[in-house]
């Protein structure tokens, strides 16, 4: 990662808040005075298909970062992490969900989770494995896991000086209005369960 620009690629399959969670990134950094891109991609999102969104902070001008130059990715499935860890450059940090969703399709073959996750580690230089679902469901709405993933990626220090928590709990007052609460206590837990 250059000192001036943070290239962050953010995956799952649809309905997992990506695209929620990118925003609160990018409000989060403008908070701050940080020059946020936000580009989505989601096909057929609302069949459970793949959801992937470029984020980019700082110094940055065009939206879309190119293969094996994301300083970062955050999951939020396993098989996704695994499908676009290539976009990752050396000395990266993934910070990924553990958890897995089947494809809906029959007879295919879905490979391990350590499969997946070896997949990951062959680009990144260090995965931080968040158990954001699984935590989510435990205090009563999955559809925290997204800001679990997110508190996790401060806490991993992925952000640095682009955002911080103090500015994560503004912009997502701003982006989710009365649902904030419970996701910045969520975004919290997220930090808790960094390792």
């Amino acid at each position: 990662m250059s000192s001036n620009t943070l290239n962050l690629v953010i995956t799952g399959v649809g309905g997992q808040g990506q695209i929620t969670l990118a925003r609160v990134i990018a409000e989060a950094a403008l908070l701050r005075g940080v020059n946020a891109i936000v580009a989505e991609t989601h096909g057929l999102s609302q069949r459970g298909g793949t959801v992937i969104v470029h984020v980019r902070l700082g110094e940055v001008e065009a939206p879309l970062i190119p293969p094996g130059t994301a300083d970062a990715i955050l999951a939020m499935e396993l098989i996704e992490a695994a499908r676009y860890a290539y976009y990752l450059r050396k000395g990266s940090i993934a910070v990924v969900n553990d958890y897995l969703v089947p494809p809906p399709l029959p007879k295919i073959e879905v490979p391990s989770r350590d499969e997946l996750l070896g997949i990951v580690r062959s680009y990144s230089d260090r995965v931080v494995l968040v158990p954001a679902t699984h935590e989510a469901l435990r205090i009563g709405d999955s559809r925290v896991a997204n800001m679990i993933l997110l508190g996790a990626a401060i806490k991993s220090n992925i952000f640095k000086d682009f955002i911080d928590f103090s500015s994560a709990e503004e912009a997502i007052k701003r982006v989710l209005g009365r649902a904030a609460k419970p996701n910045i206590e969520a975004l919290h837990r997220g930090a808790d369960l960094a390792k």
